[in-house]
């Protein structure tokens, strides 16, 4: 009987592993954290799961949180100027701020639960993966944390940068008042970066999530280099400070008096250079590992696509897997050259418009914010095509996706559907 090892238990390995055991397939998940740790561990990320990863997850019986009251139902775009340009769209259907430290270790415990075996392997390097090769038909390298991401090529084709191009802060703050529907704010300031709040569901409830991107060197840098473990009260004033300059509708909800981080770990800082990697290394013997998730595609978070990246690419390679099982076809160079290409088709756009957005946007870009702001069909389609990069590239990536997509809206009324405003007509 064929088995699969999955190294890590991030969003992309619990998915994968989760879909393998819906199919009867032997897996075993490798990871160095129990639930409880990961409960424990500093803040990780404010991911966003998007309608269709949040569909994906209903499809393996995950629907643990679905609170048809709790979301994002909208984005509300602003970029900072002499005049503010602002669009607000719906996001249809909701997405899901949620943290991972909430939502990781429940589908640790849904694996285990419908016998999936977890093995507590500390830390593991490449020598132990290639050893993972001996017991397995397949390794799926699903962390890039430590020496792993390492083991896959990176591709220089698909990596432009090679320096981190914005510097994060995110913390969990209460003393937010939240806004009187839910939504993410997209607060853009040229030449300095980006702020966003949200509100991020935890073990402990919904509370507000602030985000900075912050280009490196700007005065907007200064809270990503502020140690936040010596004193969280100058942070705390820093954050203050950026919000009534740059985000004054989130500062006008602010009350101080209450105003502060809502723990001594629900903060992070972190600089990360977007990376494309090979998604398969040879480990000898005819054995393969391939990589998904962040060990394939690093993405910078700044548009909300690394989770859901992670979440359709480990569904792609478990539909590989199964296909080639059913089909008595080795797991062997061809299908890892395979899964490589079907990979790259779906994460690629999503890598490909964050790396474009963390450039100043072009003219053809403006174009559609400033048409989103005066028609809320086009709002409302930009808002809800986040949750389907494939098509949202097309639009972005110069300026005939960009013409075909608005002339699709010429005469048409503000307020028509998401099924007849968000797609591109077949020459973007």
């Amino acid at each position: 009987m064929s088995s699969i090892g999955i190294v890590g238990a991030g969003i992309a390995g619990l998915q994968l592993g989760l879909y393998l055991r819906s199919r009867g397939i032997s897996c075993t998940l490798y990871t160095d954290r129990s639930g409880d740790e990961i409960r424990s561990s500093r803040l990780p990320s404010t991911a966003a799961l998007l309608g269709s990863t949040r569909a994906r997850d209903r499809e393996l019986g995950i629907r643990h949180w679905d609170d048809a009251a709790f979301g994002c139902f909208h984005v509300d775009v602003r970029v900072k100027g002499l005049p503010e340009l602002s669009l607000r769209g719906r996001v249809d259907p909701p997405a899901l701020f949620i943290d991972m430290r909430l939502y990781l270790p429940r589908l640790l415990e849904d694996f285990e639960a419908r016998g999936g075996p977890v093995v507590r392997s500390g830390a593991l390097g490449p020598a132990e993966v290639a050893r993972l090769g001996d017991v397995h038909d397949l390794v799926v390298v699903a962390t890039g944390r430590g020496e792993l991401g390492a083991m896959f090529p990176r591709d220089l084709d698909r990596s432009p940068w090679l320096e981190p191009q914005r510097r994060l802060f995110a913390g969990l703050f209460r003393g937010i008042n939240f806004p009187d529907e839910l939504g993410l704010l997209f607060q853009i300031i040229p030449g300095q970066g980006e702020i966003f709040e949200s509100q991020l569901l935890t073990a402990d409830g919904p509370v507000s999530c602030l985000l900075f991107e912050a280009i490196p060197e700007s005065s907007l840098d200064a809270v990503t280099r502020v140690p936040c473990d010596d004193d969280p009260g100058v942070v705390e004033g820093l954050v203050l400070d950026l919000l009534e300059a740059h985000a004054p509708t989130v500062h006008a909800r602010v009350d101080r008096s209450s105003f502060q981080l809502t723990g001594a770990l629900d903060w992070m800082q972190a600089a990360i250079v977007p990376t494309a990697r090979r998604a398969y290394v040879a480990l000898g013997e005819g054995r393969f590992a391939v990589a998904v998730g962040d060990t394939f595609a690093t993405h910078d978070p700044v548009l909300w696509q690394g989770a859901n990246a992670a979440s359709r690419g480990a569904r792609a390679l478990g539909e590989a897997i199964v296909q080639a099982l059913a089909e008595g076809r080795p797991l062997d160079h061809a299908f890892c050259a395979g899964v490589d290409e079907r990979l790259w088709s779906l994460v690629g756009p999503s890598m490909q418009w964050t790396n474009a957005f963390l450039s100043p946007p072009p003219p053809h870009a403006m174009a559609i914010f400033c048409a989103a702001s005066r028609d809320q069909g086009i709002a409302d389609a930009f808002a809800s095509n986040f949750d389907d990069p494939a098509l949202q590239w097309r639009i972005f990536r110069g300026p005939e996706g960009a013409s075909a997509f608005l002339e699709g809206f010429r005469g048409a009324r503000p307020s028509r559907a998401r099924g007849a405003t968000s797609q591109a007509p077949a020459s973007a």
